[in-house]
């Protein structure tokens, strides 16, 4: 059994699991369609306050027109007395003339609040529409930036799955001891195998005293690096 050998290979398998954990922690994917889900839920937000806002201004607007259509019976109906020629008496002929001019006063006054109210009710269609139209485009956006982060990451899990059954074989092939050397190295280094140069550490790229290094040369055994921890293996 070839410890050094194996371990280069379950290194290599362990590197592209790892570049892939990293590429889905920093999915960029991830961070664009979570910038679309929190403006659709702004938008939303401000859309059902709008909404919320047009319906009780419509309310409002609706009294008015009830007043205004109100009002314009009664001065239609107090009209007819006054000029139907049933009413005679100057006192109440007076009477009538004073509430028509009371009623066409109100009537004048409700029409103004009605045209008034009808410009806030108009600004308030036309800024529920132009949201609810920006509603709609960004929630498509974010739509498709979802499929697109799930198409990824799926792809993400597909490649990591076929490394991992890659992984399981490798990693059995191990003596005992390199795979619980191997297991402790890695939990403090992602990369737990490397390869002396010189007398130069790859992993830590620390000078190591002479005498270690050409002890490590001349080893058969798996060594690690006195500085770093990390495991040696032979040039292949």
């Amino acid at each position: 059994m070839d410890d050094h050998k194996t371990l280069v290979e379950v290194q290599d398998i362990d590197s592209h699991i790892d570049a892939l954990d990293h590429r889905e922690a920093t999915l960029s994917e991830r961070d664009e369609y979570l910038g679309l889900r929190d403006e659709v839920v702004k938008i939303e937000g401000l859309h059902a306050a709008v909404t919320k806002k047009l319906r009780e201004e419509s309310a409002v607007l609706k009294k008015h027109e009830d007043k205004l259509e109100s009002l314009t019976a009664k001065i239609a109906k107090e009209e007819k007395r006054l000029y139907s020629g049933t009413v005679t008496s100057p006192k109440e002929l007076a009477s009538i003339q004073q509430e028509l001019a009371h009623l066409k006063e109100q009537a004048d006054n409700t029409e103004l609040e009605l045209l008034e109210q009808s410009e806030v009710v108009d600004k308030l269609n036309a800024d529920e529409k132009t949201i609810d139209e920006r509603r709609r485009a960004r929630t498509a956006e974010r739509d498709t930036a979802q499929q697109k982060m799930e198409t990824v990451l799926s792809e993400i899990e597909r490649e990591r799955d076929g490394w991992k059954a890659k992984r399981e074989p490798a990693y059995a092939a191990l003596s005992e001891d390199a795979r619980r050397l191997y297991d402790k190295v890695r939990t403090k280094h992602q990369l737990a195998v490397t390869v002396l140069e010189g007398d130069v550490c790859q992993g830590c790229r620390v000078d190591l005293p002479s005498t270690e290094a050409e002890r490590i040369y001349t080893s058969a055994e798996l060594e690690r690096c006195s500085n770093c921890g990390r495991i040696f293996i032979k040039k292949l």
